[in-house]
C-alpha cells in the first residue's frame, strides 16, 4: 500500500500526484463513495481484498488502514494507493467519508 499525505498546494497553479501506476490490462472499474463512523471497522474481522488496484481519497475524518506488513494512520487530504488486490482492513477512528475508485472490482464493495 502507498500512503500520499495531504500537503498544502501554493501558488496560482499547483499539483500533487501518485507515482506513476502500472493498470495494464484493467477491463472495468467502479467509484462511490463511502462513509464509516467513527469506532467502525471493515470487514469486522480479518481482512480484505475489493479490486486488483484501488485508489482511495479521504474526505474527511480519521482511518486506521492495517495491512499484511503494517499500518498506516490517515486523515484529510490524503490519498491510498493497493495494488494489486493487496489484503486490508479499515477502523475510523473518528467519523469519515472517502471517495474510491476500483479497478477490476472483484465483487460489490460491502462492509
Amino acid at each position: 500500500m502507498q500512503v500520499f499525505q495531504h500537503q498544502a498546494l501554493d501558488g496560482l497553479y499547483a499539483i500533487s500526484t501518485t507515482n506513476v501506476l502500472d493498470l495494464k490490462g484493467i477491463s472495468e472499474g467502479l467509484a462511490g463513495r463511502v462513509r464509516i463512523a467513527a469506532g467502525t471497522r471493515s470487514p469486522e474481522q480479518g481482512m480484505r481484498t475489493s479490486a486488483a488496484h484501488e485508489i482511495a481519497y479521504v474526505i474527511c475524518g480519521r482511518l486506521r488502514i492495517e495491512t499484511e506488513v503494517g499500518h498506516h494512520e490517515v486523515a484529510a487530504g490524503d490519498m491510498l494507493v493497493t495494488s494489486p488486490a493487496e489484503p486490508h482492513s479499515t477502523t475510523a477512528l473518528q467519523d469519515s467519508e472517502l471517495f474510491f475508485v476500483l479497478l477490476d472490482p472483484l465483487l460489490a464493495p460491502t462492509r
